[in-house]
């Protein structure tokens, strides 16, 4: 029998493509992900909602709109105000990203830095201005809407409720900054984030929709602003 180099290679290589599964059935491990946000540029593919209140308590001064940060701060940031008549205002912004793996679930954890003017340890009408406003992160493969329940709206995701969270959000904490004046208190950087990831499953294309917001038991007008996000996404092992 005369020995023929081509055809040898190529019984090595089918064999061992056999063992290894075959190249068509290989699927890279999907990679990490992270998402930086400044919104010091104007941000674009944001939206903007409320939830968490009746028919008869709906609010009707929310604004979610770009402007320059108060001084004695410079830039500029994504400004979120309304006024609580439910007792549990929730604000959100959301926003539709892609380039994860599909059909994959990835721990979260978020880094926001926000900017207010509300001091901590402070008393107001049906709780702290500062300690009873609650900022939220979280993440769902469906888009967080707001839906009719009844003679309410709320939430389509569990997203949880003020100082609790839910499996689609975590607090990362309150908007009361470093400041203790009850009566004055300045415009500061506050960093939040989550000492436990969230867990979110991507969808078949590979999107997740990512949800920031605060949920107010303070009876009164709550504002703050969006100067920054970070989000790092690890991929589970399935």
């Amino acid at each position: 029998m005369k020995f023929r180099p081509g055809l040898t290679f190529f019984l090595f290589a089918t064999a061992l493509l056999s063992g290894c599964g075959g190249s068509s059935n290989y699927v890279p491990a999907p990679s990490p992900v992270q998402i930086s946000i400044d919104f010091n540029s104007e941000p674009t593919g944001w939206i903007s909602g409320t939830s968490d209140f009746s028919v008869e308590t709906k609010p009707t001064d929310m604004v979610t709109e770009y402007r320059s940060l108060p001084a004695p701060l410079s830039g500029k940031g994504l400004y979120a105000f309304g006024t609580n008549r439910s007792d549990d205002l929730f604000i959100y912004i959301k926003k539709r990203y892609s380039g994860f793996a599909p059909n994959t679930e990835y721990a979260l954890r978020f880094q926001t830095t926000i900017v207010s003017n509300v001091a901590t340890g402070c008393f107001g009408v049906g709780g702290s201005p500062g300690d009873s406003v609650w900022v939220f992160a979280g993440a769902s493969s469906i888009e967080p809407l707001t839906i009719l329940k009844g003679n309410e709206y709320v939430m389509n995701i569990d997203r949880g409720g003020q100082s609790g969270s839910g499996k689609s959000a975590l607090v990362l904490g309150t908007i009361g900054n470093a400041s203790t004046d009850c009566g004055r208190a300045p415009y500061m950087e506050k960093k939040l984030d989550n000492q436990t990831a969230l867990n979110a499953r991507t969808d078949a294309a590979g999107n997740l929709w990512l949800l920031f917001g605060f949920d107010s038991g303070f009876e009164s007008t709550s504002h703050i602003y969006y100067k920054s996000i970070n989000i790092q996404a690890t991929p589970l092992a399935n």
